[in-house]
């Protein structure tokens, strides 16, 4: 009898080594990494710094090993974007980097798996205080119309030298918004194009040196027109059938010339008297009536100073001058050299539209 009952008392006995053999298999724990603590970064929060990056602690079955990405992101730590290259445990800051901040995206890998774990934001990344500062906004000059070309001053900036620019011209409403980059105009001049008629204009300009970079942008130009202004002359229309403009109607930028001079005739040793065509005409060409001509002879005392006189209604005038005793200057004298002058009445001798010339007379004392 008790024969046959260690039959079933064997096999109970094997059940019971195989169950706990498969119990010890299956309690054997697979660890992959899981995050205790988020990454952390440390360094200065400034360009030209290096950060370094602290994977945190991780939970899991060693070895484990880490792989780092560097993100810039917003000035509050959000929209965030992979630095291309930023790899390595630690990352120098660059131009560019300023006003965003950083974070360190860690991945953590053993032979049983992975886990990633991202750091706290830093701190807004400060400008070196060599970097760029403007302290004077960009400017525009030019025609604002269609055709017309612009031309772009950096402003004023502050920051070590050297220094450069770069520019990128902006399209914007009518108002000086919701602006836009111009594709391909990035030089420091930009031709406003029939498209442009209707809206405004700025130029962002980006400032650089060793230290880093800064920008800013002009104010917008008045709206483009659909045509060149003309360039003011300052020169009044010519008058259907007249031959000279008046005086009176002559302005700046337009200003009077002495273009034509004839003398009576060849100056001698028996000299008494002579005298002196002049002719006025303004910076277009056109004569000029009612301009007040003075002139005199240099050295002074050669001959008398007539009075001012007017051009007439062809732009010329006569002065009549007499010998006096300082005639001849010299026993070699061959030129007499004169000051004339022509001006608006009215205005001040040397200024306004007036304008002065220095002419010459032959002299011949041999007759």
């Amino acid at each position: 009898m008790k024969r046959f009952l260690r039959v079933p008392v064997l096999a109970a006995v094997a059940v019971l080594l195989a169950a706990s053999a498969a119990s010890a298999v299956t309690s054997t724990s697979t660890a992959a990494p899981s995050n205790a603590s988020a990454p952390t970064i440390g360094g200065e929060a400034a360009v030209g710094s290096t950060l370094t990056a602290n994977p945190g602690t991780w939970r899991g079955s060693a070895p484990i090993s880490f792989q780092y990405q560097w993100r810039v992101c917003g000035g509050n730590g959000g929209s965030c974007h992979d630095i291309a290259g930023a790899t390595g445990q630690t990352y120098q800051i660059r131009n560019g980097d300023e006003g965003n901040t950083l974070r360190v995206h860690v991945i953590a890998s053993n032979s049983d798996g992975s886990a990633s774990a991202t750091s706290a934001p830093t701190a807004r990344i400060a400008q070196s205080p060599d970097a760029p500062r403007n302290i004077s906004p960009p400017t525009i000059s030019g025609d604002i119309s269609a055709g017309s070309t612009l031309t772009a001053s950096p402003g004023g900036w502050s920051g070590s030298q050297p220094m450069s620019f770069q520019y990128q011209w902006l399209i914007c409403g009518a108002n000086g918004d919701a602006c836009h980059d111009i594709k391909g105009a990035t030089a420091s001049t930009y031709q406003v194009r029939s498209g442009d008629v209707g809206n405004t204009i700025r130029v962002r300009v980006v400032a650089t040196n060793a230290s880093g970079s800064g920008n800013e942008t002009s104010a917008p130009t008045p709206r483009v027109g659909s045509t060149p202004a003309p360039a003011p002359t300052g020169c009044p229309k010519l008058a259907a059938g007249a031959v000279a403009v008046n005086v009176t109607d002559v302005g700046s930028p337009a200003r009077l010339q002495i273009d034509k001079f004839i003398p009576s005739g060849l100056i001698t040793s028996q000299l008494s008297s002579f005298s002196v065509r002049f002719h006025v005409s303004d910076t277009c060409g056109q004569s000029v009536s009612g301009a007040s001509v003075y002139a005199t002879a240099v050295p002074y005392r050669q001959v008398s100073i007539p009075a001012e006189a007017a051009t007439d209604g062809t732009g010329w005038v006569t002065l009549n001058f007499g010998r006096l005793a300082g005639f001849p200057a010299s026993r070699n004298q061959q030129l007499m050299v004169m000051f004339v002058r022509a001006r608006k009445p009215g205005d001040p001798a040397l200024a306004g539209i007036s304008t002065r010339r220095l002419i010459s007379l032959r002299v011949d004392l041999h007759r």
